[in-house]
């Protein structure tokens, strides 16, 4: 007897127990290019609409002190990453998405902002489960920061809106597997962080 297929559909999850907001590399350098500044001013109004709520807001930042903490493959494929150090102005948040005084700030040295770094016990600490996610860039460390939280056993939401790519084509492509497989996609983050608060109420 031939067993059926299992047939692959694309399920939801509950993302609505526990929320955090983590913002990805909302650093100078990856918001100079014009075609992102409409996701840099939405990630701005997602972490203005989380606050509201008093939603834990985290910042994820890449930092190298010294050569010695460069990632070989990643800034090989990118050499530019090696700019982001201490006191640059190109490592700075970008003023549109608004960092507040207090705000926690995990600092990074690879694509994931759980790999070698506090993430997870930060989240922990702050009892988040539902993980919203926006920055950049999508297929990048957006993308590796969303595997890696769903391989962890959070509930991944992606903030369409709040993140960016340098290719649209590579952007689009990184929602829809990340939509697939790991998280739920959602187009406006300010939005739903507004019906998260409504639905608590």
């Amino acid at each position: 007897m031939t067993a059926e297929p299992v047939r692959v559909g694309i399920g939801r999850l509950d993302t609505t127990e526990r929320p955090g907001l983590v913002l990805v590399d909302c650093q100078n350098l990856f918001t100079l290019d014009p075609a992102v500044d409409e996701a840099a001013k939405a990630c701005g109004r997602a972490a203005a609409a989380a606050r509201a709520l008093g939603v834990p807001v985290v910042w994820l930042r890449v930092l190298f002190d010294d050569d010695a903490e460069l990632g070989p493959v990643w800034t090989a494929k990118a050499p530019a990453l090696k700019q982001l150090r201490p006191g640059a102005e190109l490592s700075e948040f970008d003023p549109r998405v608004g960092y507040a005084d207090g705000e926690h700030v995990v600092t990074k040295k690879r694509a994931s902002g759980f790999v070698r770094t506090e993430l997870d016990d930060l989240l922990h600490d702050l009892d988040v489960h539902t993980l919203a996610v926006a920055g950049f860039t999508t297929a990048g460390c957006v993308r590796a920061t969303v595997v890696d939280a769903a391989s962890l056993d959070y509930a991944p939401v992606v903030l369409a809106d709040a993140v960016a790519d340098r290719s649209p084509a590579i952007h689009d492509a990184a929602l829809v597997d990340l939509d697939a497989r790991y998280a739920d996609v959602v187009p406006d983050g300010a939005a739903w962080f507004r019906a998260l608060g409504t639905s608590a109420r």
